[in-house]
């Protein structure tokens, strides 16, 4: 059952990065939402939370950086390691992004009845604890 739930979560991701049309990669929004539901982390950290390379990371966080969406600065604790920080635009932009897949997944969840919508709620809360569990 945890395998087919992942699997059909990857399935509703791709189907709402589809229906928005956003061209942002994936990659993009999974550090964005890190970074919003954690705070500041290492480079290298952030590379294996969003499953790329570090230089490939550091490349997705140039782009961050120059449309003002992360701030990258040294790590005090070791100069030769940079940590990436949300800015107030990125925060508006992940919020933005989960409104618009929102928007895009309701039509998608429209037929639902009270009972699916409050087991939806309920697995929502289960993860959201198993969450909190691992930080």
């Amino acid at each position: 059952m945890i395998v087919e739930l992942v699997a059909q979560t990857q399935r509703l991701t791709r189907l709402a990065a589809q229906a928005t049309g956003n061209s942002t990669p994936a990659s993009s929004w999974r550090l964005l939402s890190i970074l919003d539901r954690e705070g500041p982390q290492r480079i290298g950290t952030l590379a294996a939370a969003v499953r790329v390379s570090q230089p490939a990371l550091t490349q997705i966080a140039q782009q961050l950086t120059e449309q003002g969406l992360v701030v990258k600065e040294p790590d005090p604790d070791d100069a030769r390691a940079a940590i990436l920080t949300l800015t107030d635009e990125g925060r508006v932009a992940i919020a933005d992004w989960r409104a618009e897949l929102g928007g895009a997944l309701s039509p998608y969840f429209s037929g639902l009845d009270a009972d699916a919508w409050e087991h939806l709620a309920a697995t929502v809360e289960i993860l959201t604890a198993l969450d909190k569990e691992s930080l």
